[in-house]
């Protein structure tokens, strides 16, 4: 999944207007986030994340997270609607289990609009 993911962070396509790179990302998915991500983290840098293999699975959560946020507001037929994405992400953010299940879940939705 890393492919997308660099694509969004590659800038090959436009961003949504909606959500734009510079956006911080606990703004786009609500204060919860603030907490675990901080208040800097932009939605442009979640995507550029490279730590989130074999690290925190809170770190692939927003990576695979953000990616299907974008995806959800660009691709037609992607498995999620944005309100969704942003509703999953904020309830993932209860354990690392939990977070670890979603990420998986976002990331194979994000592979399937490659």
């Amino acid at each position: 999944m890393q492919v997308l993911c660099r694509f969004w962070s590659s800038g090959a396509e436009p961003w949504p207007n909606i959500a734009p790179q510079e956006a911080a990302v606990w703004k786009v998915f609500g204060s919860r986030s603030v907490e675990r991500y901080g208040p800097r983290l932009t939605l442009l840098e979640a995507t550029m994340r490279t730590d989130d293999i074999g690290g925190s699975p809170f770190v692939k959560l927003v990576k695979q997270g953000s990616a299907a946020l974008l995806n959800a507001y660009t691709r037609r037929g992607f498995p999620f609607d944005s309100w969704e994405v942003k509703a999953l992400l904020l309830e993932a953010l209860v354990s690392e289990e939990a977070a670890a299940v979603q990420a998986e879940r976002f990331e194979l939705a994000n592979q399937s609009c490659v």
